[in-house]
């Protein structure tokens, strides 16, 4: 493995620490059984790909018109540029780290200092998408699709146990029987770990509508107790009625509700996955 120590500068290193401090608590995984996982990265990256690109490898680099930050990758990390402030958890910075400990990451990539987007805003971007810096990163996320779903799936891992110990004895019986029933299966494993991609693991206390979430640990909290038949739809059932009340809740200036039909789209393909 190469020496991250020569592949990042000072500021992706300290991330690079973080990420190494968080994932070593992967190990335990809160009891939940999901680090004994046998994953087949390839297969896990392929359909995480179709979900957020579309399968079309110019959105490994894309910066929505809905969006002020730019996400990249199979898993669209987003990358929060300087003065920008969001209420989500940028994960690119995370994600360049992770995975340049295997494969480095393009030269220009790796000398950022400060580690942070180089495009000032969309239109920059867009004017810089096809020249060599970007044309390079999208080669680099092309060649490194299994070890950026590898990214996702110790992350989450780790978040999981991260919010443990926040949860009750009751809450941790639920979760933790639910998490079983959906292991069973190679379906039931990607639905977690793309929801938790998709929409986050519900820790962030600013991703929530009056005390309300919609990340994972929200839908598995709300699912009945489920069997390893049933798990999966019982799995849909549940985050669709998380993001549907998600959209009663928010702000109407949002407008969230245009959103809905795509997000069901997304988790009805769970139950046809092969």
């Amino acid at each position: 493995m190469p020496n991250v120590n020569r592949l990042l500068p000072p500021f992706v290193m300290a991330v690079a620490g973080l990420v190494v401090s968080v994932l070593s608590l992967a190990a335990a995984a809160s009891g939940l059984g999901l680090s004994n996982q046998a994953i087949d990265y390839q297969w896990v990256a392929k359909h995480i790909e179709q979900n957020e690109t579309g399968g079309h490898a110019k959105y490994l680099t894309y910066w929505s018109r809905n969006e002020p930050f730019p996400s990249f990758g199979i898993g669209h990390f987003i990358w929060i540029p300087k003065n920008v402030s969001v209420p989500f958890e940028q994960t690119f910075p995370q994600m360049v780290a992770f995975v340049s400990a295997r494969r480095p990451a393009p030269e220009w990539l790796q000398s950022l200092t400060p580690f942070e987007p180089p495009w000032p805003n969309r239109a920059a971007f867009d004017q810089a998408w096809s020249k060599p810096k970007l044309t390079e990163l999208r080669q680099w996320l092309a060649a490194t699709k299994s070890e950026q779903a590898e990214f996702i799936f110790q992350r989450l891992v780790a978040e999981l146990d991260r919010l443990w110990p926040t949860l009750t004895p009751a809450q941790q019986q639920h979760l933790s029987y639910n998490v079983n029933q959906l292991t069973q299966t190679p379906q039931g494993v990607f639905a977690m770990i793309d929801y938790a991609n998709f929409k986050g693991i519900g820790h962030n206390a600013k991703e929530r509508y009056l005390g309300e979430g919609w990340g994972l640990v929200d839908v598995l909290l709300a699912m009945p107790e489920t069997t390893e038949a049933r798990a999966l739809p019982d799995f849909v059932a549940s985050a669709k009625a998380r993001l549907q009340l998600r959209v009663k809740l928010s702000p109407l200036d949002k407008s969230e509700k245009r959103w809905l039909p795509g997000w069901e789209k997304r988790l009805n393909r769970y139950l046809t996955l092969s």
